[in-house]
């Protein structure tokens, strides 16, 4: 085999820089994700400014710069976050992860927390668009929320997964909108269920810290005018490559 073919998925910001939301591109057996770079660059001159600062995910999984490709692989780049309605698959007990459509059913997710006597502290928390404004744009008037579903799901069980045993949480949810979102709903709710309040504030911190840092959702301001611009955080705030 001369050559490997590496389907490649750019998602958020990457898409604009690329010009394309997806590309087979052709690279020699055993490239490594490191030296894939290279090979992104020279196809798509947008991403040569802003390849040191987007990481890889292989397969949908995050993967390290030494990791050797193979024939047929998903590569997503990944750039940094901003960070129907059905319910999602089973998961484990106690914790409920989704990403949604549609106004996100705030009693549902509240009374997922409730129900046990033993959780004496519940937390949730609701994060709304907010009203905000652009000098030369104009009004916000709703922000645009697109994920990488597959592996973004995975993350958010992992996060709630990882709260249960950091704080003792006997119940997480986790529930993300996608799509439009204008000023004034919710576009995520967290609820946590703990034994005391303190860990319940705690865990609940926690984990819209970590979703806000790393979990594979974008979203981008939409103004009064129609333009558009993607949220994202200072290059000195980024994550590196490979980790």
């Amino acid at each position: 085999m001369s050559t490997i073919t590496i389907k490649t998925v750019f998602l958020g910001p990457a898409r604009d820089y690329a010009g394309t939301d997806a590309a087979d591109l052709l690279a020699p057996p055993g490239t490594t994700v490191g030296a894939f770079r290279a090979v992104l660059v020279d196809r798509f001159d947008g991403l040569r400014d802003r390849i040191e600062f987007i990481r890889m995910a292989v397969n949908a999984e995050f993967a390290r710069d030494d990791v050797v490709l193979e024939d047929g692989d998903e590569v997503a780049l990944i750039p940094p976050v901003s960070g129907g309605t059905a319910q999602g698959a089973a998961t484990p007990p106690g914790i409920w992860v989704d990403l949604v459509t549609g106004p996100i059913e705030v009693e549902k997710v509240r009374e997922a927390a409730t129900g046990d006597s033993e959780l004496g502290g519940i937390v949730t928390f609701e994060g709304v668009t907010r009203a905000d404004s652009d000098d030369s744009r104009g009004a916000v008037i709703r922000l645009d929320y697109e994920a990488y579903d597959a592996m973004a799901r995975r993350q958010l069980e992992r996060m709630a997964t990882e709260a249960k045993d950091r704080f003792s949480a006997g119940r997480v949810v986790i529930i993300h909108r996608l799509g439009s979102v204008p000023v004034g709903e919710v576009s995520v709710m967290i609820a946590v269920a703990c034994g005391h309040r303190t860990e319940a504030f705690d865990a609940c911190r926690w984990l819209i810290d970590e979703l806000k840092k790393d979990a594979a959702i974008w979203k981008k301001d939409v103004f009064a005018d129609g333009s558009v611009r993607w949220t994202e955080p200072p290059r000195e705030h980024e994550p590196r490559n490979g980790e």
